[in-house]
């Protein structure tokens, strides 16, 4: 199997605005060609510091890195037009949207005809197409949000920013562009996504890595953080009848024998809910228990871990206790 192609990479990177007071430090992570790489933490943890150091609008105080196989502090305007960059500050100018997008087609070489054609698929993609001749300072909040993400899409980058690109959208827009990124992804555009939305992260990004206080602290793919730090999990079980109070005392006694981590949630008439770390294990001890007694379970469902628990678990936990994934493929 062929080593996928890196197209950005950290090595001990940082960056300090003042002495000693560093915005980011100790990063090391590489990003692959086709890969969604999502960027997550709390407000202030660094990740836009990072986006600006990997796109060359920071210089590193220390450490370094690569974009492009180009050492960052060597970039320049050929690197730089290689990449999209869709940052939370707007730049909105005095044409119109449609005028705007096929302007934005022009300044990056982008063929005439294909820019026609590509301005459609973005005012339709990102439903802007009854605003085409308005100016972007005039639109709404969220259709502002979408030109910026729509006019960045007009060229053909290969490594693509997005911070925050969904935010104020509604769930069916994001839904859309989520379906897009990912089809785009699949062609070979290398994305670096943050987000505060998880699920959107949880969705699109072949791995994600969790940023605190300038540190990146977790890196894997969703599965595999969602694994490590999802805690307890929870267990509904509802039976064929209600159980008497001696059926009850039993079952209780047995899970909290088995359970590791075990806590009930609700023993009442033909309902049992509790939480557990080893909550597939447990949905075989209440069958087994059950099935001597001639008793049929109706229902039983294990609630899968989400990554916004792994998440406020990482975030929240003393830094000894977190330990960083290892890498991971894309």
């Amino acid at each position: 199997m062929s080593t996928p192609e890196v197209i950005a990479s950290a090595r001990d990177l940082g960056f300090a605005y003042q002495p000693d007071r560093f915005a980011v430090r100790h990063l090391s992570f590489e990003l692959h060609r086709g890969e969604v790489f999502g960027l997550l933490g709390r407000n202030g943890a660094g990740k836009t510091t990072t986006v600006r150091l990997l796109t060359t609008l920071l210089t590193p105080t220390e450490g370094g890195g690569t974009l492009f196989g180009r050492e960052l502090r060597a970039c320049g305007r050929a690197e730089r037009a290689r990449l999209g960059v869709v940052l939370q500050s707007e730049s909105l100018d005095f044409v119109s949207v449609e005028q705007n997008l096929r302007l934005y087609a022009f300044l990056w070489g982008v063929p005439r005809e294909v820019a026609k054609a590509r301005t459609e698929e973005m005012l339709a993609l990102f439903e802007l197409g009854e605003s085409r001749h308005r100016k972007p300072w005039a639109l709404s909040g969220g259709e502002r949000r979408r030109f910026q993400v729509a006019r960045e899409l007009m060229h053909d980058m290969e490594l693509l920013f997005l911070d925050e690109p969904t935010v104020g959208l509604d769930a069916l827009t994001r839904s859309r562009i989520l379906e897009y990124l990912a089809a785009r992804a699949r062609r070979g555009l290398s994305i670096v996504f943050t987000t505060h939305i998880l699920h959107e992260a949880d969705l699109l990004c072949h791995r994600i890595g969790v940023m605190r206080q300038g540190r990146l602290i977790a890196v894997g793919p969703p599965a595999e953080i969602k694994r490590a730090y999802r805690g307890p999990r929870t267990v509904e079980a509802e039976f064929e009848r209600p159980l008497t109070p001696e059926e009850q005392r039993t079952l209780r006694g047995r899970l909290e024998s088995a359970g590791e981590g075990f806590s009930l949630v609700a023993l009442q008439d033909a309902l049992v809910v509790f939480q557990a770390r080893n909550a597939e294990g447990l949905v075989a001890e209440v069958a087994r228990w059950a099935s001597p007694i001639g008793i049929d379970l109706e229902r039983i469902a294990v609630r899968e871990a989400t990554l916004e628990e792994a998440f406020v678990r990482i975030v929240s936990e003393a830094p000894e206790r977190a330990p960083p994934l290892g890498e991971g493929g894309p």
